[in-house]
């Protein structure tokens, strides 16, 4: 009887478990992606990078951008792509994924199926996994949430199950930890706060098996514990080979003692998280001819970029974006050849600049270990302080944790479908209120574009609209023998006045005549007449296809941002509470230990672990808001989220379970005084 009765209670389990599973899947439905193909240096360069590598071409042609990020979320895009599975939903499988392997690892510790729903429930419907800045942009943080919940599952189960289940669980669970942690690695460079509770974890684990040598085989088990930190070497080397097999080589050398010399000089007038003022720069191309060989490119980056940092205009970029503006001049210039010809470059500016210094034209900043993390002095440990305050309270309150439907217009239109594709997910685009709507560029080398007249039309000649072209400089760059190509994109609406029109072409009159004609697909342009023509479709759209998508996004979202509601409205409670049951519960586990009952020393530590793992995931991203660019947003630390909420609700579960455990101590000590005083009567009567 007993043994029905717990598998119905498994039954009923597992049966909440997969319809909470299954509501997550039905709930991000329809929901859109959010491309920014203007982010050169991230959303857009690993979607160039995941249709290389799934082209199986690796990153794709040597640029100034390799090398300079983390290739793992685009890999996941590569293997989405050739699975045919969608972003959003590839995504949140995993996450489910990793949320069940969490859960199991929790299950250790909280014994209570009733809990572990709400936990599990809690962490699925996360809404840091459908915001648009993290579940809907085409960019890494939602999966690094992903490998996260596997990673923390994977060790939890490992250190649990270590002594006591088979050497081939144990194998399993290694590897899932060994892979997350490699794969997040090798996805953000700001993994290293996880290291830490890693290290600690699997120590405690190797001490445990240690002590019990007698019990079990001890040496391959050691080697298991290793597995997590191997991972991260297999997969770093994996990368380092492709890319010398790619490239020739694993990076620049001389990259970063150059940048480090640029943005380490001293400044006559210095300017807060500003390394490199544009005063220091020009000083800088007196003394290093390598340098100003590509000022005029270096100058046309800095402008560019002076426009985006958070005081635009002022001359000066900012230290969150002075690397991507250098990296784009020195580009720009031409230094990106190949990994030689930047490396010479950077090598003669170090040299030079180096040079400088020794002969006391220049001087290097002297900068501590406590001015690197913002703790050289009261105020500053004072600021970081109240920074890493500010990381708990945004946390806390899930502020900004919305989605959207995300309409795309201006720059973020132009090589979105490349997303789609990628993807196999929609964009909105919902910028216009003709039937069609075409954006792209195009060009006829035969032909001076300016004394071209160049309309939409149907396959029988009939005119729509004439495009009016506007300035392309990348255009020109590519192409500089076509004639008008440095003024040749074009935004083009039209109506099919009444008639359902399957093909469009590109038409071009020379003096009435028409001497090119091109057609006008999803993917590009193909000729038709026997002249070239060049060009690109970066969006062909029609309105009904958009409304639909419409209707679909705007269901997602509202469901959503219905659950977004719930978790912002009791963020900040949850995390008070969590916090005040915390120090109960570390008052009440110090007093059980003392009396020799180790029950919820596990849990205590578990939590204690988490808390200090996030603590400095804050303090990192508090040291780069005040030192280089702003970071406290959910971006940067959407990673902290799903592990916050669990401290607090393990907390709240600890501290129940510690003052429920004390009455019933007292009240069965209490009971026990009674029976013997009334025994002690009754002998007396």
């Amino acid at each position: 009887m007993n043994a029905r009765q717990g598998i119905k209670r498994i039954n009923w389990f597992l049966a909440v478990i997969a319809v909470l599973s299954l509501i997550k899947i039905c709930m991000v439905q329809g929901l859109v992606i959010y491309p920014i193909p203007a982010a050169a240096c991230d959303d857009a360069l690993m979607t160039d990078w995941a249709l290389n590598i799934a082209g199986g071409k690796w990153t794709g042609p040597f640029n100034n951008y390799i090398f300079m990020k983390e290739v793992g979320f685009a890999i996941y895009l590569a293997v989405i792509h050739r699975l045919h599975l969608s972003y959003i939903t590839g995504t949140s499988l995993l996450y489910i994924a990793g949320c069940m392997i969490l859960l199991y690892g929790i299950s250790h510790v909280v014994q209570k199926k009733w809990l572990l729903c709400v936990i599990y429930a809690v962490t699925l419907f996360h809404p840091i996994m459908t915001a648009v800045e993290t579940g809907q942009r085409v960019y890494r943080n939602s999966f690094a949430v992903v490998l996260l919940l596997w990673l923390f599952g994977s060790l939890l189960n490992l250190y649990f199950e270590i002594r006591e289940k088979s050497f081939g669980r144990n194998c399993i669970w290694a590897l899932f930890a060994a892979v997350s942690l490699g794969c997040l690695w090798e996805t953000k460079s700001d993994t290293i706060w996880i290291l830490p509770f890693t290290v600690v974890i699997m120590a405690v684990a190797a001490g445990i098996l240690v002590k019990n040598r007698k019990e079990t085989r001890v040496f391959p088990k050691l080697i298991l514990l290793c597995m997590p930190f191997l991972g991260i070497l297999f997969f770093s080397k994996t990368i380092d080979l492709l890319n010398t097999i790619t490239y020739g080589d694993t990076g620049i050398p001389y990259y970063g003692p150059a940048m480090g010399i640029l943005t380490g000089i001293e400044s006559e007038n210095p300017i807060e998280n500003v390394s490199l003022p544009r005063e220091t720069l020009h000083r800088m191309y007196e003394l290093s001819p390598t340098l100003a060989s590509a000022k005029e490119e270096i100058e046309d980056a800095m402008n560019r970029y002076d426009k985006a940092d958070t005081h635009p205009k002022d001359g000066n970029v900012e230290d969150g974006w002075i690397g991507w503006a250098l990296l784009r001049g020195f580009d720009g210039a031409g230094c990106y050849k190949d990994c030689k010809t930047a490396n010479e470059f950077y090598k003669k500016v170090y040299e030079e600049l180096n040079e400088a210094v020794e002969q006391g034209k220049l001087r290097l900043v002297e900068q501590s270990f406590a001015d690197s993390y913002h703790v050289a002095d009261g105020k500053e440990r004072k600021e970081l302080l109240s920074a890493i305050g500010q990381c708990w309270q945004y946390v806390a309150s899930h502020q900004y944790l919305f989605s959207n439907i995300c309409s795309l217009m201006g720059d973020n239109i132009a090589g979105s479908q490349r997303f789609e594709i990628l993807t196999r997910n929609n964009a909105y685009y919902g910028m216009f209120d003709t039937d069609y709507y075409c954006v792209g560029w195009v060009a006829f080398p035969q032909y001076d574009l300016n004394q071209l007249e160049v309309y939409i039309e149907d396959a029988e000649g009939n005119q729509f609209t004439q495009l009016k072209f506007k300035e392309s400089r990348d255009v020109k760059e590519k192409y500089p023998n076509a004639e008008g190509a440095e003024k040749c994109r074009y935004i083009a609406e039209w109506n099919g006045n009444g008639k359902k029109v399957s093909d469009f072409f590109l038409a071009a009159y020379d003096k009435e005549q028409q001497v090119v004609k091109a057609r006008i697909t999803q993917t590009g342009l193909a000729d038709v007449s026997e002249e070239e023509c060049v060009g690109s479709v970066d969006g062909f759209f029609l309105q009904g296809d958009q409304q639909a998508i419409r209707r679909e996004a705007k269901k997602a979202s509202d469901r959503c941002n219905l659950v977004y509601n719930i978790y912002h409205f009791f963020g900040n409670i949850l995390a008070w509470a969590g916090i005040a049951a915390y120090l109960v519960f570390t008052v009440l586990a110090v007093l059980e230990w003392k009396n020799r009952q180790y029950d919820s020393v596990n849990l205590w530590l578990i939590i204690t672990g988490i808390g200090l793992s996030l603590l400095i995931l804050f303090a990192g991203v508090a040291v780069t808001h005040l030192e280089k660019c702003p970071a406290i947003s959910y971006m940067y630390l959407s990673a902290a989220y799903p592990l916050f909420n669990l401290a607090g609700m393990l907390s709240l579960t600890g501290c129940a379970a510690s003052v429920t455990g004390l009455w019933n101590r007292r009240r069965k000590s209490v009971l026990g005084q009674r029976g013997i005083v009334n025994h002690q009567k009754v002998n007396r009567s």
